[in-house]
């Protein structure tokens, strides 16, 4: 006996039209109708319409704002742990990548940054701070801290692509790092500088970054936990006497 193929709900029939919408009418930034609208568009109560959104706001095609609305959502990216410039990584995922400095200040080191840096408290270093954007999506915001003796006159320098910068006219190139990753929610400053709702989630990199034997850089950064997935390899510490469980 053949089986009768299920008729899809009325929140499938719905999300498969927003969905479709999406793919070809719509780009990223792109604001969504409001519920009123769809209701009066699609002949549906608001309840399956804000239905069909939320499924879509989880398989994040969609993403809410609070108090603007619901837009399409930018570029996502899977990215694993390397040290490899943001705008290269963006380039090679076929992303335009932009750099916007918010600010860059000679200060005194603080004891974070200076055992960051691996320098003596109060000495001076460059506090550049960053926002990243791929496809003009906001996707992180950066603080990092260069030493002065390292880099003279660094501050006489465009600083929107740092480690370019540093090769080209410092001779000096990043070679190896080490770095921390934690979760957080966005505080106001960063859910207005990142264009997310405040307390959204946050991936948090902390990293210090060498040239050889010399510390070169030491930089937080504050990444849309919507926007990125981190891959990694896993192998045993002595592959020869050790075994994963």
């Amino acid at each position: 006996m053949s089986r009768v193929a299920p008729i899809a709900t009325k929140r499938t029939q719905v999300r498969q039209i927003l969905e479709r919408r999406i793919r070809e009418e719509l780009h990223a930034g792109d604001a969504l109708e409001s519920e009123r609208e769809l209701v009066n568009q699609l002949g549906v109560s608001r309840v399956t319409v804000r239905q069909a959104i939320g499924d879509l706001v989880d398989e994040g095609m969609l993403e809410r704002t609070q108090g603007k609305g619901t837009f399409v959502t930018g570029p996502r990216v899977n990215t694993r742990l390397h040290l490899m410039s943001f705008s290269r990584e963006m380039r090679s995922r076929g992303l335009e990548p932009r750099t916007d400095v918010l600010s860059a200040t000679a200060v005194p080191a603080d004891l974070q940054v200076a055992d960051g840096l691996q320098v003596d408290v109060g000495e001076p270093v460059v506090r550049l701070e960053r926002i990243r954007l791929a496809d003009e999506t906001p996707m992180a915001h950066e603080i990092g801290w260069y030493p002065s003796r390292i880099f003279p006159g660094l501050l006489d320098h465009k600083l929107n692509f740092v480690y370019d910068l540093l090769a080209d006219r410092y001779g000096v190139e990043a070679t190896r790092g080490e770095q921390v990753v934690w979760a957080d929610a966005a505080d106001a400053h960063r859910a207005r500088i990142l264009g997310i709702a405040k307390r959204a989630p946050l991936l948090v990199q902390e990293r210090v970054t060498w040239s050889d034997e010399r510390v070169i850089e030491f930089s937080i950064s504050w990444y849309r936990a919507d926007r990125y997935r981190v891959h990694s390899t896993i192998r045993p510490q002595n592959a020869d006497d050790s075994v994963l469980v």
